[in-house]
């Protein structure tokens, strides 16, 4: 008897070891940004985030500065996912980047602090439950475009943001507004609080997120050099298009250059695709470099 129970308990322990395993191994393969090459990670003040170039530039390095509207970066920051991205949430985010091929600009793709990706693990600490718009996450963001910025030797920044990258660079913007000179804001939950509530009310519980600051309360520190536009699908049933009208109306009687945009037929996840989109960032792009430096 004793010995079947010692073979039940081995057979158990092996299954648990070997699902454990399972789990763990994918994260033990990631690449974590301190280990990747330079130019596959970059500097945030507190470790390094995971940068990924999602298409290649047809010109020359000596091109783009010879041309004002090149010396401008494009910084694509991706949404909630529970800490993780997958292979399809970057297959999305390079379809979006090849619909903006005909600008030539450097378009990097950056990796939220302690997200997980394929293309490499950023460094920090994310919510598997998404609360983690933070006051040190925003600042390791900042800091990041900031030493891209340098590296890519631009002279201004433009920050794509899809939902709660969205949040993110309006964050940025009115607490570390020096790393950013505009921003496009894709299905942004703005006002948090009030998101959050209208998602409980969907989901049938309430889910209130204690961790994450409120774009909606820091407008007022937004200097009005900047140039923003938010766009919201008219789809859309996560971030409904009344949260970031709510943050441009504020940014805008503030005085700065804000503007918000429905886009047609497009829900919170093929606004990313919107055929509308590489025109409005063409239009930021000629707004940033005829301003002056």
């Amino acid at each position: 008897m004793v010995d079947v129970l010692s073979r039940v308990l081995i057979s158990l322990a092996q299954v648990i070891f070997a699902t454990t395993l399972a789990v763990i191994s994918p994260i033990v393969a990631a690449q974590r940004c301190a280990d990747l090459p330079m130019e596959r990670s970059i500097p945030d003040g507190k470790g390094c985030l995971a940068v990924w170039s999602p298409r290649q530039l047809e010109a020359t390095n000596s091109d783009l500065k010879n041309h004002s509207s090149h010396r401008v970066l494009v910084v694509l920051l991706h949404g909630d996912s529970g800490g993780g991205l997958t292979q399809r949430h970057l297959d999305r985010w390079q379809r979006a980047a090849s619909n903006l091929s005909e600008l030539n600009q450097h378009i990097v793709f950056l990796v939220r602090p302690g997200y997980s990706a394929p293309v490499g693990d950023s460094s920090g600490w994310a919510n598997q439950r998404d609360d983690d718009y933070t006051a040190e996450n925003v600042e390791r963001v900042a800091t990041a475009l900031q030493n891209l910025k340098t590296r890519y030797q631009s002279s201004k920044v433009l920050l794509v943001g899809h939902s709660g990258g969205a949040a993110i660079a309006a964050l940025i913007l009115g607490r570390h507004p020096a790393a950013v000179d505009g921003a496009i804001l894709l299905g942004c939950p703005c006002d948090v609080p009030t998101w959050r509530q209208h998602r409980g009310l969907q989901r049938g519980r309430q889910t209130y997120w204690p961790n994450s600051l409120n774009p909606l309360e820091i407008v007022s520190k937004i200097p009005t050099d900047k140039v923003v536009l938010a766009i919201t699908g008219s789809q859309d049933d996560n971030t409904l298009p009344q949260f970031a009208e709510t943050w441009i109306a504020a940014a805008s009687a503030r005085g700065v250059h804000a503007k918000f945009l429905l886009a047609p037929d497009q829900d919170h996840t093929n606004i990313l695709l919107w055929p509308g989109l590489p025109e409005q960032v063409k239009q930021i792009i000629k707004g940033l470099t005829s301003a002056p430096p």
